[in-house]
């Protein structure tokens, strides 16, 4: 459940916590390449990615941005800072709802290159890894200063 208004941080790792769940299920079904594919584990990563990331987009850039736009008082830093958060949310997004048709393809037996696929799933889960990283070090000090 996320933190009560004013507390971004709070909010932000209840938010970080569902997507780090989905990195947690890319992971686990790129290691399982080629051999070992969990069908169920691909079927649920392809119906559940892309809304559940974008419901966390959604909150943070609607529940925890605005607070910290107001705190900026116009320091076009942070502003920047916000904006490509913004930017980098739209990328993954699209990353996730390629990765998804894919996953849905392997899910239901299709062909599939799976070193592509391995290589595609550990990009994205890096790519979230590494923004929900510098989203937390920015709402804990950089918004701030």
């Amino acid at each position: 459940m996320p933190a009560p208004p004013g507390e971004p941080a709070g909010a932000l790792q209840s938010t970080h916590r569902a997507v780090d769940r989905l990195c947690d299920m890319l992971e686990a079904v790129a290691d399982s390449l080629p051999a070992h594919v969990d069908r169920r584990l691909c079927h649920r990563l392809a119906d559940e990615l892309a809304p559940s990331l974008k419901a966390a987009q959604e909150f943070e850039e609607l529940q925890i941005f605005p607070p910290l736009r107001t705190a900026a008082m116009g320091r076009a830093s942070v502003l920047a800072v916000l904006e490509r958060l913004e930017y980098e949310h739209f990328e993954d997004l699209c990353f996730a709802e390629e990765a998804s048709e894919v996953l849905r393809r392997l899910a239901n037996g299709g062909q599939v290159n799976t070193e592509a696929l391995g290589y595609m799933l550990r990009g994205l889960f890096s790519a979230l890894r590494r923004h929900m990283m510098f989203e937390q070090e920015f709402v804990r000090h950089g918004a701030h200063g």
